[in-house]
């Protein structure tokens, strides 16, 4: 299975529409359309499916309202097949990671274990981690989280003292798997998204 990211660009006031036209994706099925709220343009769609095989490019790059298109083909490294569901509300984060190609699997297999305390104690939803099959040096790996909230969010930054009244039982178990992870990347930076799909 396959992710096929698209972020679109939109004429300035047209993110809307297209939007609302980006939701088929024939023979694939949509794991996520969103627009940012926070860390990319306005007129900026992102939209995610997958696929069983190798996705085609996107017909809408023909699109008038599609100022400029850029086209990423992932590949699955931990979980990534069961989209979120847009009824429940909150916000996706979509984080970039930069890292040696070599430590990617050390990578995932830090992330992963950090994920087992995470979920619980910030009520949040890692979505996936993916690979993209172009940028080999440096590795590019894609995580997406969904969370109940921005300020949820916020208090899950591994860096930050948790809220006061805060049940976090294992933070700082997760924090320092997530710290060491830092430890390891050469660049990261995160979108926030609307949960819209």
């Amino acid at each position: 299975m396959l992710l096929r990211f698209e972020e679109f660009t939109a004429r300035p006031g047209r993110a809307a529409a297209l939007q609302a036209r980006l939701r088929a994706v024939p023979g694939g099925r949509l794991f996520g359309l969103w627009r940012a709220q926070i860390g990319a343009s306005m007129n900026l769609v992102t939209r995610a499916s997958l696929w069983p095989g190798e996705p085609p490019p996107a017909p809408e790059r023909a699109d008038p309202d599609v100022a400029a298109l850029r086209l990423r083909v992932l590949r699955i490294l931990a979980r990534g097949e069961t989209p979120p569901d847009p009824a429940r509300g909150g916000i996706v984060t979509h984080r970039w990671f930069l890292l040696p190609a070599e430590r990617v699997g050390e990578m995932v297999a830090i992330t992963t274990e950090a994920w087992q305390g995470f979920e619980g104690d910030t009520g949040s939803e890692p979505l996936g981690l993916w690979q993209d099959r172009a940028e080999a040096a440096p590795a590019h790996v894609l995580l997406m989280t969904w969370y109940p909230s921005l300020a949820a969010w916020e208090q899950s930054r591994f860096w930050n003292a948790a809220a006061a009244g805060a049940n976090q039982a294992q933070r700082a178990r997760w924090g320092a798997l997530f710290a060491r992870r830092r430890e390891m990347l050469l660049d990261t930076w995160v979108t926030v998204h609307g949960a819209e799909a």
